[in-house]
């Protein structure tokens, strides 16, 4: 059996490429029958429960939460864990969990190395220091530093932006635009863009930064991302997503990949992870930031010929993978709706 413990939106694709790539290759635990793929989750979530073979609620306390994790993985004969939320709980909890004879795969090894991505400034200084191409960051966390930073970067990049240095889903992110009209916040929100003065004034008559923020440039893009599997720091597939709206191009190889295994080789990435890269005005990527996790859109490479997810768990549990080759470089992002059954109705 394999588990996938409580993720992101992609916890759902995850399970829907392992159980393509168990048909397909006919995976099989160790009494001979079939695999199977059980999901769980802490909330009410249908569409993840209906791409799973069974489907089980996470308790919300966590003083729970061990026993639930060894009492069914000992009911189903689990055999490896991937967690769709890395935490500093699992690496906590790993030699356990590895005593019960269960493989763990968090995206990390070491909670120094989940602390270090998720932390922006510390990320981007070491980046700095091993060389690799990256975005500048500086660290404020007050209105006059914030204010400081503004002048001194400006002169070096014009164009800037600035978000809370952790944190996910880009909220708090903003763009910098002293051409940008005045009421376009108002107006037009989704396109994250504001004048400087109006952001400063907001912050002041609201009392100031109410957590570390980074001031950086804004680069030009395109923005890609790249989803990696790797084991111990070493990658052993890489997926890059090219965007364009709702459109994004898959690739396989170039200058973005490469960046992305030199981070998952500094952050000794274990799991499956994403890098995201952005490019300057000369047209070369720098790496913006890690997630130690799996991407929003690491599904989209499952119509590409490339199954990251089956890579990674063929790996884990030495099962026969017949070699990924990109077969489709083109996917246009939709939304998508399910049927919930009656029987669960209630829940919404």
């Amino acid at each position: 059996m394999i588990w996938l413990m409580e993720g992101f939106s992609s916890q759902r694709t995850i399970a829907q490429g392992l159980r393509r790539a168990i048909r397909e290759n006919a995976w099989c635990g160790a009494s001979g029958q079939a695999l199977q793929v059980l999901a769980s989750h802490r909330q009410f979530r249908p569409e993840i429960s209906a791409a799973a073979d069974i489907a089980l609620r996470e308790p919300t306390d966590l003083t729970e939460k061990l026993h639930f994790v060894l009492t069914t993985a000992e009911r189903y004969g689990v055999s490896v864990i991937h967690t769709g939320k890395p935490s500093a709980w699992f690496e906590r909890h790993r030699q356990a969990i590895g005593a019960a004879g269960i493989t763990l795969i968090t995206g990390v090894r070491d909670a120094r190395f989940l602390t270090l991505a998720e932390d922006k400034a510390a990320f981007t200084d070491m980046l700095a220091a091993q060389a690799i191409p990256h975005t500048p960051a500086v660290r404020v966390e007050t209105l006059e530093a914030l204010r400081d930073a503004l002048h001194a970067m400006k002169s070096t990049w014009p164009r800037l932006c600035i978000k809370p240095n952790t944190g996910i889903y880009g909220l708090g992110y903003w763009r910098l635009d002293d051409d940008a009209p005045a009421s376009l916040m108002l107006s037009a929100p989704d396109q994250r863009r504001i004048r400087t003065s109006t952001y400063l004034t907001a912050l002041e008559e609201s009392g100031g930064l109410k957590e570390p923020m980074i001031v950086m440039p804004y680069l030009p893009g395109p923005e890609c991302s790249i989803d990696l599997v790797a084991e111990g720091g070493r990658v052993m597939a890489a997926l890059g997503r090219r965007k364009n709206g709702t459109m994004q191009t898959l690739f396989d190889r170039g200058e973005e990949i490469e960046l992305a295994c030199r981070v998952a080789e500094q952050l000794e990435a274990d799991g499956l992870i994403n890098v995201q890269t952005r490019a300057d005005d000369q047209g070369n990527p720098r790496v913006l930031e890690c997630n130690l996790r799996p991407s929003g859109g690491v599904g989209y490479g499952l119509h590409s010929g490339i199954n990251l997810p089956a890579i990674m768990m063929a790996g884990r549990l030495g099962l026969p993978l017949p070699p990924q080759q990109l077969r489709h470089t083109t996917v246009r992002i939709v939304d998508e709706a399910i049927p919930v059954p009656a029987s669960e109705s209630h829940h919404a």
